[in-house]
């Protein structure tokens, strides 16, 4: 196997030494290549170079121009975070809820008439008052709906967002007695 000497800058060699090693290459071959002296332009030495660019820093003058913001000139310390946020106003939906100052698990579902056309459930609250909803009619602050009213349980709607943003519904039953209820 051959090996090639190359001339790696001091500044690249950590990254070079460690992207080798993930490869497999062998260490006598990182050795040679940290022991590598850093390339210098022909007939230049490298201090000699460093000096130079230092010497040009030096005498160099700052003048207003240097300060305004251009589209080569950047300010370093403004942020630009607010050109990729969505700058639409997000619609809150707020329902006209009967207990809308309660939890949906802080409400008791008490009675149920049924045997009519439209069915009524009848929910206290953790106060002691109740109150007779219908089907359509929203019950809580998580805006829990009424989707059907059975012989022994409520089914209510909500809306659940997940993790990705997206809505999606989901249906809650509530019994009449869940103590005394049947699996």
């Amino acid at each position: 196997m051959m090996i090639r000497k190359l001339t790696v800058p001091a500044r690249v060699r950590p990254w070079l030494m460690a992207s080798l090693l993930g490869s497999g290459m062998g260490a006598a071959t990182l050795d040679a290549l940290a022991q590598a002296p850093a390339a210098a332009p022909a007939g230049v030495a490298p201090a000699a170079t460093k000096e130079s660019r230092l010497a040009v820093l030096r005498k160099k003058t700052l003048r207003d121009e240097d300060f305004i913001e251009a589209e080569n000139n950047r300010d370093p310390f403004r942020s630009y975070i607010t050109l990729f946020v969505d700058k639409r106003p997000t619609m809150v939906k707020t329902v006209p809820a009967i207990f809308d100052k309660f939890a949906l698990e802080e409400l008791t579902l008490i009675a149920i008439v049924s045997g009519n056309e439209s069915p009524l459930a009848m929910f206290r609250d953790p106060g002691g008052l109740g109150q007779v909803l219908r089907r359509g009619d929203y019950l809580s602050k998580s805006a829990a709906r009424i989707s059907k009213i059975l012989t022994d349980r409520v089914i209510l709607e909500m809306t659940e967002v997940m993790a990705t943003g997206e809505q999606r519904a989901i249906e809650k039953a509530v019994l009449v007695n869940p103590e005394g209820a049947q699996p």
